[in-house]
This record gives C-alpha cells, sequence and structure tokens, in this order.
C-alpha cells in the first residue's frame, strides 16, 4: 500500500509545473544543507582535497552552490518523468549529435562514459538526438523498490533499455550476435567497493582508484568510447557536448581508457564544481591498502 502511495505521489508532483517544482526544491535545499546537514562532512573533506588551494569562503559557496543544485537535481529528476520530449530537448541540449551518429550510422556501437555530474537522468534524450541505434542504460539496482523502480521508468523514457550493470558484457555480446548497435550510457566515477577490480590513476593529484569493467567492455566489443563534458548549466538547462575517449579500444591499454576518462572528468569538475555529486566518498580507499 505504501509503495503504490508514494508512486502516485511521485507521479503526481511529476506533473507540477517547474516553477512549483522550484519552489519544493528551495524548501529541500534549505532542509538538506541547513537542518539536516546531508553528508557536509564527506562534502567538505572532498573540497579540501580537490581545491587545497582555495580559501574557506571560496569552498563555502562551492559547496552551496551543490547543494542548491542537488536539490534542483531531485526535482528535475521527478520531473523527467513525464516531461514532453520537446521541453526535454530545450533543457538538455547535446551539441555536437553528429559526432555520435557518424559512428552509429556506420554500423558501430558506442559506449558513452560518463560520471555524477549535472543531471545524468536527464540523457534520456539520447534516443531524440542519437538515430539509426537503439539505446540502453546500465544501472545498479537499489534497495529500495520504490526508488529502484523509479530509476528503472526514467532511465527506460523513450525505449531505452535499462540494463543491470552485472549483466552489461553478457548483453553487449548478444546485440553483437543481433548485429544491433547501441548507444549506452554508464556512469564510471563511482568508488569501488573493497572486492572489486580497481585502477588507480592521479585525480586531483591523488591516488584514485577507478571501478573496472566499462574499458574492459569496450576493449572486448571494441565499441567507441566518448565522454559527455557539460560546456554550459543554468537553472534546468544544460548544455553537453560528446567527446572522444577512444573510436579502438581494442588496440589500446585499458588503464589509457581510464586515464583519458579521469582527465576529462577532473577538467569539467574544474570549470563547474557545483554540478558533480561530492557527497559521495570518493578517496575512501587507499592504495597502500589494497597491494599490487
Amino acid at each position: 500500500m505504501l509503495y503504490k502511495i508514494g508512486k502516485k505521489l511521485i507521479y503526481a508532483v511529476s506533473k507540477l509545473p517547474f516553477g512549483v517544482l522550484y519552489v519544493i526544491a528551495d524548501i529541500i535545499y534549505f532542509l538538506m544543507y541547513y537542518v539536516i546537514r546531508y553528508r557536509i562532512k564527506v562534502v567538505r573533506e572532498n573540497l579540501n582535497i580537490v581545491f587545497p588551494e582555495k580559501d574557506k569562503s571560496e569552498k563555502r559557496k562551492i559547496e552551496q552552490r551543490f547543494y542548491r543544485h542537488f536539490s534542483d537535481y531531485i526535482a528535475e529528476t521527478i520531473k523527467g518523468l513525464t516531461m514532453d520530449d520537446e521541453e526535454l530537448m530545450k533543457r538538455m541540449v547535446i551539441l555536437n549529435p553528429e559526432f555520435i551518429n557518424q559512428y552509429t550510422n556506420s554500423g558501430r556501437s558506442v559506449f558513452v562514459y560518463g560520471a555524477h555530474f549535472g543531471n545524468w537522468e536527464w540523457f534520456t534524450v539520447f534516443p531524440l538526438n542519437f538515430t539509426n541505434c537503439g539505446v540502453q542504460a546500465f544501472y545498479q539496482q537499489q534497495s529500495n523498490k520504490l526508488m529502484n523502480d523509479i530509476t528503472v521508468e526514467s532511465r527506460s523514457r523513450n525505449k531505452i533499455v535499462p540494463v543491470e550493470s552485472h549483466r552489461g558484457f553478457r548483453h553487449m555480446v548478444e546485440c553483437m550476435k543481433r548485429g544491433e548497435n547501441n548507444v549506452t550510457l554508464v556512469l564510471g566515477d563511482q568508488s569501488p567497493h573493497r572486492g572489486a577490480k580497481k585502477y588507480w590513476t592521479n585525480f586531483f593529484g591523488q591516488d584514485t582508484a577507478f571501478l573496472m569493467g566499462v574499458e574492459t567492455i569496450a576493449k572486448r566489443t571494441n565499441q567507441v568510447l566518448v565522454f559527455p563534458s557539460y560546456k554550459s548549466y543554468s537553472r534546468g538547462h544544460y548544455e553537453v557536448e560528446m567527446k572522444l575517449i577512444e573510436d579502438d579500444p581494442a588496440n589500446v591499454d585499458g588503464s589509457i581508457l581510464i586515464d583519458r576518462f579521469a582527465a576529462y572528468l577532473e577538467d569539467d569538475i574544474r570549470s563547474i564544481p557545483e554540478l558533480w555529486l561530492w557527497s559521495h566518498r570518493r578517496w575512501k580507499h587507499k592504495h597502500e591498502n589494497f597491494p599490487d
């Protein structure tokens, strides 16, 4: 019963106009930042690691802008469940869709190797931009059934196929056997758990663990690897440029692919820092605790 009520409520809120949703987002911001202090210690630790050259005042401004954007992200994700395609394309602009289409038109599949940056749920705009291919999105199953179902429904918009991450490679092989080419979105900035296969690279001057997997699938299937770089942002509006990581990953060392992804992501974070998900414990693992 609670599940049904919760789901109906979320969809009802989704149909509210943006103006009302942003008032709700402002309330969420106030509660999250000033009352609950949601993961404030983690955010500040991360900001101190990434921006040691900035003074306290500068870092507090980034911190506040992050919480404002994160609150907007929550409202925007809910709105994305029912927003019409025309408005979605106005608010989430892919600056160079032809860059992807040149590969898919020639029968190549493309991995869009992104991060928890901007509004990753609005990449449901992909099928409206990339022609002659299917679109799919990897996701991690969540323990909360309501949140998991909302995530799956959000990422299923416009006939996008949601694929659980642990099935990713098998699913790709099946697509290849059927002769299908696809654009696949996967987020690659999660901090890997202790037992996961990791690659350590320099990220903001820190020896940082990145989860291995995307580059392995890209190499074994030789899919073009692309990074979605945010070029502009205002409340409720994003512009994204697709940048090539590698178009022949089968013949490139996997570590190089992760290094290029990390470099692109670092550039974006330095450019628009509030759009990154600072509440993740990105540096909770130390390399010395994981002997090679």
